[in-house]
């Protein structure tokens, strides 16, 4: 009897060990999705990046659905590239879902948006009337230079957010579910910010 009992409990604990390494497996996977998923978009590799969370998603506003073009981006570029992240935590939900807590720090949008505007509007000021006329083209292109130079200023500030990151597995692979807390994080505050302008920009006409 009693050496049935030690079988039992070593069965018992053999059964309660294989899931515990098996709920560690999923946990690692979703860790490794939001490792990579953050590697990739930090080397501006979005081909990468995408297949493991829908960038589209990210920067998807409610004023438009239109697909964002993902080449020669200059705002994605100079937001990803300066990201910080790190992973506190990790839980498991059930065996195809798995919260991964991170810390994500990502260059205050709010300001650079505030110097953009002002810089943008001065440029636009000055060559209202000029002769010839600034083409559409020239005027992209010097307002994607004033951008540039925005957000690549020296002391910029910071924003850090703790996020819960849903990283579910949808045909045997690991991805993440972008969420509104997820993409302001990322995108350090922008869309917030650039709503409160525009809300200021209206209420002024």
């Amino acid at each position: 009897m009693k050496k049935s009992m030690r079988i039992i409990v070593s069965v018992l604990l053999l059964l309660t060990t294989v899931f515990s390494l098996a709920g560690c497996g999923e946990i690692k996977k979703a860790e490794r999705t939001v490792n990579d998923t953050f590697t990739a978009l930090k080397a501006l590799d979005f081909e990468t990046a995408s297949e493991f969370i829908n960038i589209q998603d990210v920067m998807k506003t409610d004023d438009s659905d239109e697909p964002v073009d993902l080449e020669n981006n200059v705002f994605l570029e100079n937001i990803f590239d300066k990201l910080e992240y790190e992973i506190i935590s990790s839980e498991k939900i059930d065996k195809n879902t798995v919260i991964v807590r991170t810390k994500i720090t990502a260059v205050d949008m709010a300001p650079v948006l505030q110097d953009f505007l002002t810089e943008a509007l001065q440029y636009a000021f000055a060559n209202a009337f000029a002769d010839p006329p600034v083409s559409d083209e020239e005027m992209n292109k010097k307002m994607e230079e004033i951008f540039v130079g925005c957000i690549n200023k020296e002391d910029l500030t910071t924003v850090t957010n703790e996020v819960d990151i849903k990283v579910v597995k949808v045909d045997k692979v690991w991805k993440i579910e972008v969420a509104d807390e997820l993409s302001d994080a990322l995108l350090g505050g922008f869309k917030k910010a650039a709503e409160e302008i525009s809300d200021s920009l209206g209420e002024t006409e």
